[in-house]
């Protein structure tokens, strides 16, 4: 089985890697962000950025680093490709390497004005509370620490195409990732 992990900061392109994966290489999609889209839901809660924000902090607490990783693990279905997108914490890809030892790391960068533009109406809109998000994930979350073991690094800084492009060169240039 082939299971990557997308990582990377907000608006870096992380669904949009995942989703050329799907379409191109036929791989099945899961996010760390449904699983909390999906509890506020149930609860009747908007599932805007800052309640699942709220929320992976409140179930990291209570169950650990690792618990969005665990709720995810339950909704999967053991599939030939699988990509997972967006962990924050350390613990929750130590916990995906545990289930698949063959997983890969793919980080996605992009310079910070391109993550910027990118930015939807549901992130904060002022350039210094945009950023704040990076800071927060870095060193509450511990994402620094993901993005530091990551395999590959993929560069997101020119248009969509360019992007699958770089998915595609990845892809072709390791073979371990396509199996």
């Amino acid at each position: 089985m082939t299971s990557i992990i997308i990582c990377g900061l907000a608006r870096s392109g992380k669904d949009a890697a995942a989703n050329h994966l799907v379409e191109k290489y036929g791989f099945t999609k899961y996010t760390f962000s449904e699983v909390l889209k999906e509890l506020l839901d149930k609860e009747g809660i908007e599932p805007t950025k800052e309640n699942m924000n709220i929320l992976g902090d409140t179930l990291r607490f209570e169950m650990g680093m690792d618990a969005i990783a665990k709720i995810l693990a339950g909704t999967i279905q053991e599939k030939e490709k699988l990509v997972l997108v967006g962990p924050r914490s350390i613990e929750e890809v130590d916990y995906f390497r545990k289930k698949f030892p063959d997983l890969k790391i793919v980080k996605i960068t992009a310079e910070k004005d391109n993550r910027f533009q990118r930015k939807s109406v549901d992130d904060a809109q002022e350039r210094e509370a945009f950023f704040e998000r990076d800071e927060n994930d870095f060193e509450k979350k511990g994402l620094k620490r993901v993005l530091e073991t990551a395999d590959y690094e993929v560069k997101n800084n020119e248009t969509l195409e360019k992007l699958k492009a770089n998915i595609d060169l990845l892809m072709n240039f390791h073979p371990d990732l396509t199996k």
